[in-house]
């Protein structure tokens, strides 16, 4: 569509004639609304909002102390790319971070383009209602990754239609991008779906719908401060009422276990989530296959990369190897002697019992005896035993946005507010048999607490930054150098060369 501004050119109906991709209602909803949907999850390197390496997932996971991917002799090194991330030394040439801002734009896009034929839909079988709801669907979902926009790059073009001049284009501020976000979150809430995103029996299911709308906005909400530059208290009062909306349709899942199990898609926790099943859908989650040990790996029919580990201030955030051990950590990690099909793992000597020793990570552990087994491993979704390609399409869906999460921001949202946050806490507490807390908590108390609860879901770096503990020289990643180069009137994010 515009020659040199490739994040920009996306066309949904590239592969049919316009007749065919537009030419009726059911065709216009397919086309126009449900193909974007095939984005959200990814299967190749920097697609997807989970999943997948070098991408959203990543550059908020692997960039903070939550997680590590150690250099383990000739392995990991990849020319000193995950180096860079834990040491913040990546720069606006980094192909990732422009491979991820073109991912998160071509959805933008595929939205503006499914806008533009809804408004020029015309045909004798137009349903009015049905075009506006359409219509509403596609503005929050493009809201939603304006979000993720806001949050990792900043300043960014808002783009509203299709046929925008190359160079007509602009990189709004910060605050001005979160209150667009906003704006069309809270315009488009009341046409969006009352249906549960989650369920597959539903019309909805993997689709934005009212309530992963409001639990957009509560991150909007929540983190203005860090996106406007001020602190409004009344959005926290805000986050409070999207909180509310939510409890009359979502509740903690008594067993934590059953957010991430093979049938999750039942759970009446998740509220948002990348749909999986072998033969249906695409998207592919990577992480244990990266994580696991190769034996491990082997030990259950599939290969294995023997990467990602907890770091030691995770460890010391779960209390591990103390009596006050989160009961969390059995459920997030392999650690220690490793078991698989109600056996022994072993190590390469085929005799030895193959160990992770949790406390022995560390950022290059090339040398070290421990180069191989170092690290507590990821251990949160269960293993598919049918799953295919490594067993990273399986069954159980990539959960994205649940209900701890809106308990955890509703307790944040109190604290701030000078407020009790006790009891929102306490109910994620107490799934767990943590010791509830008869105090108010601290913001600190929250801070760690979604650490314990949310490790391995990508929102590590968006709370490190929110609160204080993030310790690079900028809270946003560089604008891609090359559209910099295209765009001369955009300036660079402040903090990276020009």
């Amino acid at each position: 569509m515009l020659v040199g501004c490739s994040f920009i050119e996306e066309d949904p109906s590239s592969a049919l004639t316009e007749q065919e991709a537009f030419g009726s209602m059911s065709a216009l909803r397919q086309n126009a609304v449900l193909s974007v949907y095939h984005y959200i999850g990814g299967n190749s390197d920097s697609q997807g909002l989970q999943g997948t390496g070098r991408g959203v997932y990543d550059l908020n996971s692997l960039t903070t102390d939550e997680q590590i991917i150690p250099t383990r002799g000739g392995d990991w090194y990849d020319g000193g790319y995950w180096h860079s991330l834990r040491e913040h030394t990546w720069t606006a040439d980094d192909s990732s971070i422009r491979d991820t801002w073109d991912y998160l734009f071509k959805v933008v896009m595929l939205c503006v383009h499914g806008i533009d034929r809804i408004d020029r839909y015309q045909l004798p079988d137009a349903d009015p209602e049905e075009l506006n709801e359409l219509r509403a669907e596609l503005r929050a979902l493009k809201a939603m990754y304006y979000f993720y926009l806001v949050d990792m790059y900043g300043r960014v073009p808002i783009v509203t239609r299709s046929g925008i001049p190359s160079d007509s284009l602009t990189l709004a501020e910060r605050k001005e991008v979160w209150q667009y976000a906003v704006d069309e979150l809270q315009q488009t809430m009341p046409l969006l779906s009352r249906e549960k995103s989650q369920i597959p029996e539903n019309e909805y299911y993997g689709r934005m719908t009212y309530y992963v709308a409001q639990f957009v906005l509560m991150k909007l909400y929540i983190n203005h401060p860090v996106y406007t530059g001020e602190v409004n208290t009344a959005l926290y009062d805000s986050v409070l009422v999207c909180a509310d909306r939510l409890s009359t349709s979502y509740t903690l899942e008594p067993a934590l276990f059953s957010n991430f199990c093979l049938n999750n898609e039942q759970s009446v926790e998740n509220i948002f989530t990348i749909p999986r099943e072998v033969g249906i859908y695409s998207a592919r989650y990577n992480y244990f296959h990266r994580s696991a040990h190769y034996n491990h790996a082997a030990a259950l029919g599939i290969g294995g990369e023997n990467g990602a580990s907890a770091t030691l201030q995770t460890l010391q955030v779960f209390g591990y190897g103390t009596e006050e051990q989160d009961l969390r950590f059995d459920l997030y990690f392999y650690y220690d002697t490793v078991y698989a099909n109600d056996g022994v793992v072993y190590a390469e000597d085929g005799v030895t019992p193959l160990v992770y020793h949790a406390d022995k990570i560390a950022p290059d552990l090339t040398g070290s005896p421990y180069e191989k087994n170092a690290g507590a491993r990821l251990h949160k979704y269960e293993h598919d035993p049918n799953g295919i390609l490594d067993a990273t399409i399986g069954t159980n869906d990539i959960v994205l946005f649940r209900y701890a999460d809106v308990l955890l921001m509703a307790a944040e949202a109190l604290t701030r507010l000078g407020r009790d946050g006790s009891e929102p806490l306490n109910q994620v507490r107490d799934r767990v048999s943590s010791k509830l807390l008869t105090v108010a908590p601290t913001l600190e108390d929250i801070y760690h607490e979604r650490w314990r609860e949310l490790m391995w879901e990508g929102w590590h770096r968006n709370d490190m930054i929110r609160f204080g503990k993030w310790k690079g020289c900028t809270t946003v990643f560089p604008i891609p150098a090359e559209l910099i180069t295209m765009h001369p009137q955009w300036k660079q994010n402040e903090g990276y060369t020009p």
